[in-house]
């Protein structure tokens, strides 16, 4: 921020003798930069500061502690809302008026004594109006910034605890084995059709929609998933590259994912936006936020917590509001995003509206992408309600805590000898892909933390065949994947299906029958009807393919015969 001369240079000369007045000196000069100078030489004095601070309000003088603790500045709008506003006044009035003789706030008390200045930077997140004190009138001893940890009590452990483990990545790992045999529509919109998205969130193991958006947007966002041709596709080098990943690099690759998307657009469709995505909360008209900004401010906060420590979901929330309220609006402006409470149809606008907007989205980010990630563990009271969270190793190693000296280590999966597959979490994600081509998922509630359960099916089977994949290659992938645990029925069913698998064709379509075998032959011979006629039945009956039945019943007309058709 500036200096204190430069700061009274930005003064008019009507507000210096304003200050002069208040300070009891006597300016020797009307020159305004000569006064400013004189002004900057006096209120430097070791002892003019507190001096001007006796003289205060005891509200002013605790808001000049305040802003002081704050390392001298704040945003102005976090500043007056706190400690009154600052009137906008011109020169001609303010002399003619002597306004600094009435101050209305303790910020005006303080403006007027030139303890105060106000100024305009760009700190980091953005150009903004702060309010801040000139170096050279700090106290030489600040008291520090307090933090998180400082002002946040630690929570008792809760007696019951929620926990994602990877199942994001496990369930992204069957969205794309989903898309693969699907290949969902996609609309003008860039977004995949509603109606085509339906089987895909019935696969889920945990069938939140807006969890379903944000397995989607990150796949999307990481290249696992392109559009081709109106539909989305799997992008196979890209989806192979993450699944052979460890487990810890592809949790990360999906924080990060997260951490860094912006909000959608026409160029973008797949961003994510946390705000948009509240579900109490409904965004309406063209206007944009940042998502990007509320993130880091967020996360900031969290990286100085301490990882072994439960805190509370509403301390946490009430922490943010007291000392960066403004960490998603860097302008302070409470007005121009028009969002609506869905429960009660009300407006949110105004800095009243603080915790139904931001507080949601700091408990939204909290206990819906964060925990969902596997980057935080919640806590539930006696009646379910979540209250209080922790970091997981993961996350607090996302936060530029150290990364856990071991790593879990993959898992294999087991099968009986009733075809089901049991796959725990850990089970390396590109063996579970390969697991979804051929097998069916059980369904059953699913607890977090435990495996998944799957069945070799017929139908399993005939798809991966379809793809090309040979029953051996199953076989010699089970007994890797499971430790050579198959069970000897398992691997001599599936070696009979390989086998047999391709011994009866069943073939759609209609049976010609005739009343006399000559009919039939004349036909065969006919070239505009023997192409159209299948496999020979008998002398008096053939195949016809379905696709080929109106083309021949034409045929058949033209030629002047009679066509009875079954019903």
């Amino acid at each position: 921020m500036q200096t204190l001369l430069a700061s009274l240079s930005g003064h008019s000369m009507a507000m210096l003798r304003g200050i002069a007045e208040l300070r009891a000196l006597a300016l020797s000069t009307n020159h305004r930069d000569d006064a400013a100078t004189q002004l900057a030489a006096a209120l430097a004095e070791p002892e003019a500061t507190a001096a001007a601070l006796v003289t205060c309000s005891e509200a002013a003088r605790a808001a000049w502690a305040a802003l002081a603790a704050a390392g001298g500045r704040m945003k102005t709008p976090a500043f007056t809302r706190q400690h009154g506003v600052i009137r906008p006044v011109g020169p001609g009035r303010l002399e003619r008026e002597a306004i600094w003789r009435q101050p209305q706030s303790p910020a005006e008390e303080l403006w007027y004594r030139g303890l105060i200045f106000r100024g305009f930077a760009d700190l980091g997140d953005g150009p903004a109006e702060y309010i801040y004190i000139p170096a050279e009138l700090l106290p030489a001893t600040v008291p520090a910034v307090p933090t998180v940890a400082d002002n946040l009590a630690p929570q008792p452990e809760p007696a019951r605890k929620k926990h994602a483990y990877n199942t994001l990545a496990v369930d992204i790992c069957g969205l794309l084995a989903a898309v693969r045999e699907l290949s969902p529509r996609i609309e003008r919109s860039g977004q995949p059709r509603p109606a085509d998205l339906l089987p895909l969130r019935a696969g889920m193991l945990l069938p939140d929609p807006v969890r379903f958006d944000l397995a989607i947007s990150l796949a999307r966002s990481r290249g696992w998933l392109a559009v081709d041709r109106g539909r989305l596709v799997v992008n196979t080098q890209e989806t192979t590259a993450w699944l052979r990943l460890t487990l810890w690099e592809q949790m990360k690759a999906l924080y990060e994912a997260w951490r860094d998307s912006t909000d959608a657009g026409p160029a973008q469709p797949y961003g994510w936006n946390d705000l948009r995505h509240i579900p109490a909360l409904q965004a309406e008209g063209a206007w944009r936020n940042d998502p990007v900004t509320a993130r880091r401010a967020i996360l900031a906060a969290l990286s100085r917590l301490e990882p072994a420590n439960w805190y509370g979901i509403g301390d946490f929330v009430a922490w943010i509001k007291e000392t960066d309220p403004d960490f998603q609006r860097p302008d302070g402006s409470y007005t121009g995003w028009y969002l609506r409470d869905v429960a009660t149809g009300r407006y949110l606008s105004g800095f009243e509206s603080w915790d139904e907007v931001e507080g949601r989205l700091i408990r939204f980010i909290l206990t819906g992408p964060l925990f969902w990630l596997g980057a935080l563990t919640l806590g539930e009271d006696a009646e379910g309600q979540l209250q209080t969270f922790r970091l997981t190793s993961f996350g607090a190693a996302w936060l530029g805590r150290p990364l856990p000296e071991h790593l879990p280590r993959p898992m294999r999966l087991s099968i009986d000898e009733h075809f089901i597959i049991t796959a725990p979490l850990l089970l390396p994600l590109f063996d579970r892909f390969r697991l979804l081509r051929f097998t069916e998922p059980i369904a059953a509630p699913y607890e977090l933390g435990q495996p998944t359960r799957h069945r070799i099916t017929r139908g399993g089977l005939a798809r991966s065949r379809e793809a090309g994949v040979r029953g051996q290659a199953i076989i010699e992938f089970l007994r890797r994947a499971s430790g050579d645990r198959l069970p000897p029925r398992v691997a001599a069913a599936l070696a009979r299906w390989e086998e047999h698998s391709g011994a009866v064709t069943i073939t759609r379509g209609a049976v010609l029958r005739v009343e006399d075998a000559g009919i039939l032959a004349a036909l065969r011979a006919d070239p505009a009807v023997a192409p159209l006629l299948g496999e020979l039945l008998s002398t008096q009956a053939a195949l016809v393919r379905e696709n080929d039945l109106p083309q021949l019943l034409k045929a058949l007309a033209e030629l002047g015969y009679t066509v009875h058709t079954g019903q």
